[in-house]
């Protein structure tokens, strides 16, 4: 019985910690410029990636089509140092400033 409701008590700390955001939420905090979160999202073959990473205005290149059109964002890893498209709608969870979002 103790041990039920010990783990009970942490999965509801756990659970407190963690707010829902929507969509929109999860994209205003993503441009926050050069603030460093964890980025939980899906590439588009479906495996995930979570990375640590700050939204930059970044390189473009020769790139003939709209990037916020498509939805799609680009952050700069600070652990592989690079650049990383990431697809705003695959993002589910973001941890910054130790809160965990989750993105509904």
């Amino acid at each position: 019985m103790i041990n039920k409701q010990s783990t009970y008590l942490r999965n509801l700390y756990k659970f407190q910690d963690e707010l829902v955001i929507s969509k929109s939420e999860a994209e205003d905090m993503i441009l926050d410029w050069y603030e460093e979160m964890k980025i939980f999202t899906r590439k588009l073959d479906g495996r995930r990636m979570v990375r640590e990473m700050y939204s930059v205005a970044g390189p473009s290149g020769n790139v003939n089509y709209n990037y916020g059109a498509r939805g799609y964002m680009i952050m700069y890893d600070t652990g592989k140092l690079g650049f990383r498209t990431i697809v705003l709608d695959n993002v589910y969870k973001i941890q910054k400033d130790n809160r965990t979002y989750i993105v509904r």
